[in-house]
């Protein structure tokens, strides 16, 4: 995932996309007024960046690991999917924003935009097709498509035919039979046709029906025209309905895409080249402004594609007989034509449903739209034949509305849904591969949530079966994870942004407020959480981006990236997933960093921090606390303490490691820094306040509530940034007092330590005693190595052992190395014990915690680890008396300054005094030089 995700995937940054709340506070430009976005557009505006980022990935190679390009281009097919229906719908919402009203029907194309623009299911239905047509024309079967053995070139226009029948008009009249060319011949008169015509007939059928499928009229239109059958071109013109004038100019209302939208130019794309004639303003009308007669010329189709269906065999070819059925919504005539695939079946129920459903919708309206005697479609400005009669009119609607015939207004949309589900669940079968199924199950779901919002409960589902046991059986891919990732946070922003309210639609589209009660419903539904989807996601992108931390987070973008997918989590899992990003950006090395590497990680923890804040002002002191508790493993209930020999239990947790703590040190200091920059920016403080109080568990008094950004400095420092800080250096200096004291200069150095002293705050008393026994630490180590040159000086020197078994001390003992070691050791001594003192002597315990002070540790957890500390410091006394064999000098000065120390018997455990006790009675008596000499 790392090898390609983070120079593959753009992020959603300002300059790339308008966000959703960006889209909710614009306005979209129409015809010289604007209006605010209603939640359609808001969602769309929401979908559009992860639609192109599925595009992106798509279009560009990469490792099979990633995904394969099947599963790449499935996405991308989802996505499209979502992209057709909430572009419908957005449409809708201009054109009732911008202040369309509905009016008397003059044109059958005003009628179909009325129609369009009040029924919801009617829009559904437009989307869902234009999205299978758009999959037809580029999936990855198109190109064997291409390859059927009907491709461009196809000659109709039976020339063979024509010149067999010229050469017959060379013949006697009596021996010429009657030439037969007119259209419908060879359907007619088969045999009278050249074979070869007849076959590049259905070539061209074959080809026209493609295009067809695919939305593509123009294309359809000029392959008929080139293929030379113009009067098919006619045929398929009397698809358009009548439009005064320009047809493209009485599409305008409503239909207008945002400016300066490439995501947009590209939907209209789509909807410009993947239409069909009901789509008004999608293709200008060629040659015509429409078919005032196109309810008549609709029948005859339905019945010459009926007459052929009736027939126990037809001359017509599966494709012509398709085509008719097309054109009139005769499912039984389409059907059989478009059984190679679960897409293909699709397509043609939903064309045919779609077909019934404008048409009962065109006959519903008519009666409140249109005088009582305009009957539009039916002749020249809606006035019928005269020799029509009711009856016939009425056999008319029965065909045209199909399966929809006497269903009323009132019950269509409920109807629509009851057959879409019909329609679109059961076929998703054995046709299609592992991966395809499995996303034509999901596309299934979607399409039915469009009629039954709670319904995108189950695809959040199906998204959590994946991440849980893989798609088709094999382990969920990279791409896989990012889109249920992206579904999730897409749902999740577009439920919180339908905030929109019925009151706010126009009042007279009743379907336009209704999509608001769909959201609304929706969101009721599926508004919980979506924190275990998005974590799948969010994890490799943590493990990415600390793998390479450097590349990733001060070079690239994966800190923001970060921040986009978990801005759908809930504060908790937000927090969780930065602190879990921090604490994988430690290093592992097991040695103090120091240099351009610890510059390096300090510039990536402060940005970590940074665009946190920026993301996430609220929940910022939340991570610092979160952090620290998993430093520490506090949430670890049943986590074990560490029993340390001669310490016991010193409330450290097993799981605690160095590395983890040091880098939470890191961490702290970096988030004073961006805490100091904000406040004195004086940028989010009202929501990080918000966030402080609630780490702290209560409300600030009104007293203590910081009036300027040096006021909200403090209380920072003081209330959380210290007292954390202080948890975790303890917590490392019990575990590993060598590593503390390597990271002292360092901490000594940085912002929040001396802040802390320039303003007495109570926090640094809890530094400087850990300080004080780092020093303690120090000396004893700087004791400890001037022993070690004593001793290796003492085991040069000549020793001879004479016959009695003593031993004799050469001549050179008192050279001036040894002697200078022995001074050296001295003055460490000195040093060691003259530091101990005063703190010893002192009446406030050591690490007693200031009044008020704050803690993320329990009491007990506290109390153990100042018990180690205290124990440790005498340990560290007794060492140098031990090291010496200077038993009298630890009677004398050691066990009488801890006797006297007003704290240190206190702060020790029992099990601590019975080991110094034990230590302090086997420690040898040290012989003096003059006591051997003596002795000879």
């Amino acid at each position: 995932a790392a090898g390609f995700f983070w120079t593959g995937l753009p992020t959603r940054d300002a300059d790339a996309t308008m966000s959703a709340d960006a889209a909710a506070s614009s306005s979209v430009p129409k015809g010289g007024c604007s209006y605010s976005a209603g939640p359609s557009e808001r969602a769309l505006a929401a979908l559009k960046p992860f639609a192109r980022i599925a595009w992106e990935e798509c279009r560009e190679p990469l490792p099979e690991s990633a995904g394969p390009a099947r599963t790449r281009w499935e996405i991308h097919s989802t996505w499209t999917l979502l992209l057709c229906l909430h572009h419908a719908e957005a449409e809708a919402e201009r054109c009732v924003r911008a202040g369309w009203q509905p009016q008397e029907w003059r044109t059958e194309a005003q009628a179909l935009r009325h129609i369009f623009l009040e029924n919801r299911s009617l829009r559904m239905l437009g989307a869902v097709l234009r999205w299978l047509r758009w999959a037809h024309s580029w999936g990855p079967e198109c190109s064997q498509r291409e390859d059927d053995g009907c491709g461009a070139g196809a000659d109709a226009s039976y020339e063979r035919t024509r010149r067999t029948l010229q050469l017959k008009g060379s013949l006697s009249e009596p021996l010429q039979g009657a030439p037969t060319l007119h259209p419908d011949g060879p359907l007619q008169q088969p045999g009278r046709f050249d074979e070869a015509d007849l076959v590049d007939e259905v070539r061209l059928m074959r080809r026209l029906l493609r295009a067809l499928r695919r939305g593509d009229l123009r294309g359809a239109m000029q392959i008929c025209s080139d293929g030379g059958q113009p009067w098919r071109v006619a045929l398929l013109q009397g698809m358009f309905p009548y439009a005064e004038g320009s047809a493209s100019a009485e599409a305008e209302a409503g239909y207008a895409a945002m400016d300066d939208d490439d995501d947009e130019d590209v939907l209209a794309a789509v909807k410009e080249e993947h239409t069909d004639w009901s789509e008004i303003g999608t293709l200008e009308h060629p040659g015509c402004n429409g078919n005032p007669w196109r309810r008549i010329w609709k029948e005859q189709c339905w019945d010459t594609a009926q007459r052929h269906l009736q027939r126990s065999s037809t001359p017509m070819s599966l494709q012509e007989l398709a085509i008719s059925g097309f054109c009139s919504g005769h499912q039984d005539a389409l059907l059989p034509a478009c059984s190679g695939s679960w897409a293909d079946r699709l397509w043609a129920e939903l064309h045919c449903m779609k077909e019934w459903l404008v048409e009962s919708l065109l006959d519903e309206g008519r009666a409140k739209w249109c005088p009582s005697d305009v009957f539009l479609g039916e002749g020249d400005c809606g006035c019928p034949d005269p020799s029509e009669t009711p009856e016939t009119r009425s056999a008319r609607r029965d065909k045209l509305c199909g399966a929809l015939r006497g269903t009323r207004g009132t019950d269509l949309d409920a109807v629509v849904a009851r057959e879409v589900q019909r329609i679109v669940v059961p076929r998703v079968s054995e046709d299609l591969n592992e991966v395809a199924s499995s996303f034509a199950a999901l596309q299934a779901t979607i399409i039915c949530s469009a009629w039954e919002p709670e319904r995108g409960d189950e695809v959040i589902a199906m998204l959590r079966t994946w991440l849980g046991e893989g798609v088709s059986g094999s382990p969920c891919p990279f791409v896989v994870k990012q889109f249920a990732s992206h579904f999730a946070i897409w749902q999740k922003e577009s439920l919180e942004q339908c905030d929109v309210s019925k009151d706010e639609l126009n009042a007279g589209v009743a379907d336009a407020a209704a999509s608001a009660g769909n959201l609304e419903a929706l969101r009721s539904k599926t508004g919980r959480d979506v924190d275990d989807i998005v974590r799948e996601l969010v994890g490799d992108l943590v493990a990415a981006a600390s793998g390479a931390w450097q590349k990733q987070c001060i070079e690239g973008h994966a800190i923001e990236l970060i921040a986009e997918h978990v801005s759908a989590m809930t504060a908790a899992s937000r927090v969780a997933a930065f602190a879990s990003l921090l604490l994988q950006m430690g290093s592992r090395s097991g040695e103090v960093e120091c240099g351009t590497a610890l510059e390096l990680r300090l510039e990536a923890l402060k940005r970590v921090i940074w665009v946190f804040w920026d993301r996430f002002p609220e929940d910022t002191f939340a991570l610092l606390a979160v952090l620290v508790r998993k430093a520490l493993c506090l949430d670890a209930s049943s986590a074990e303490e560490v029993d340390l020999p001669s310490l016991g239990l010193c409330g450290i947790r097993k799981a605690v490691t160095t590395s983890d703590l040091s880098l939470v040190l890191l961490s702290i200091m970096m988030f004073w820094v961006v805490a100091r920059d904000r406040a004195e920016a004086g940028e989010f403080l009202e929501e990080a306040l918000r966030g402080l109080e609630s780490v702290l568990g209560s409300s600030l008094p009104e007293g203590e509530r910081p009036e300027s950004t040096d006021d909200f400095a403090r209380l920072v420092l003081d209330a959380i940034a210290l007292p954390l800080f202080a948890d975790t250096l303890l917590t490392l200096t019990v575990q590993d007092p060598t590593y503390a004291l390597g990271m002292l200069p360092l901490l000594q150095s940085s912002a929040l330590w001396s802040d802390a002293i320039s303003c007495k705050s109570p926090g640094l008393q809890t530094l400087t005693e850990i300080e004080w026994f780092l020093g303690l630490c120090r000396r004893q180590s700087e004791w400890s190595q001037a022993g070690e040159i004593v001793s290796a000086c003492r085991q040069s020197q000549p020793v001879s052992v004479c016959g009695s078994g003593m031993r004799l001390l050469g001549p050179g003992w008192h050279d001036a190395r040894a002697s200078q070691a022995e001074l050296e050791r001295s003055a460490a001594r000195d040093s060691l014990l003259d530091w101990a003192r005063p703190r010893l002597a002192q009446d406030r315990p050591l690490l007693e915690p200031p009044l008020r002070a704050h803690t993320t540790l329990p009491e007990q957890q506290w109390q153990r680890l100042c018990g180690a500390v205290a124990c440790r410091s005498l340990f560290v006394l007794l060492s140098v008396f031990e090291g010496e064999s200077d038993f009298d000098g630890a009677m004398n000065d050691l066990v009488v300054a801890v006797a006297q120390s007003p704290w240190m018997l206190r702060r020790l455990e029992p099990h601590h005094a019975r080991a110094f006790l034990s230590r302090l009675a086997v420690v040898p008596m040290r012989l003096e030089d003059e006591h051997l000499c003596a002795a000879f």
